[in-house]
């Protein structure tokens, strides 16, 4: 398997490697291309309502002479809701920051050895993430604190971004690491013919 092969395997584009899968590992692929496109399209429209937000309320602001508390408070509000679960879909579409010092190195099945050991390691992290985010939000609906904005709100919605966005990722930490086994196993049956 080339590089090229290797790679639209990775971005889920039908890869020989991925078209030999059992129907219930493409199925879940499939289903994670659906999830990731729709976070892509919850991300957007976050984005866009803060932008939309913040123009309007400086427009507000320039012609009454007023404004509103809410408009500014809004934007670190909602972002979590953007960030947290972007997570996972820049992991799985191979967008995240990284050092290239070992992968310049190796190739072949040993880079995609080294690309599952470092989705495993992810996969282990997030799911700590998860319950780790899970505890703090039960400890805020305990306080049962609301938020001091205009717009009351129970302040543990917030903090609901974090498990959510670190399960997401772990999901998808798991379907790139079968991606990833499928290469591998693709190029040693390649290597063995």
């Amino acid at each position: 398997m080339d590089s090229q092969e290797a790679e639209r395997g990775r971005s889920g584009s039908g890869s020989p490697a991925l078209l030999t899968e059992p129907y219930l590992i493409a199925a879940y692929h499939r289903f994670n291309d659906i999830l990731a496109e729709a976070i892509t399209w919850l991300a957007i429209v976050i984005l866009s309502l803060v932008v939309l937000v913040l123009i309007l309320g400086a427009a507000t602001r320039y012609t009454t002479g007023m404004g509103y508390d809410w408009v500014l408070d809004m934007p670190p509000r909602v972002m979590p809701w953007m960030v947290f679960p972007m997570i996972g879909v820049l992991l799985r579409k191979d967008r995240h920051i990284t050092v290239d010092v070992l992968p310049t190195l190796l190739t072949g099945r040993r880079l995609t050895m080294l690309r599952m050991v470092g989705l495993a390691a992810s996969l282990l992290a997030t799911v700590a993430f998860v319950f780790a985010g899970a505890d703090a939000v039960q400890f805020f609906r305990q306080l049962n604190e609301m938020s001091s904005t205009e717009i009351e709100y129970p302040v543990w919605y917030l903090y609901l971004s974090f498990p959510v966005g670190f399960a997401l990722a772990a999901n998808f930490c798991f379907d790139a690491l079968l991606r990833e086994f499928a290469i591998w196993r693709a190029a040693g049956a390649q290597s063995e013919a």
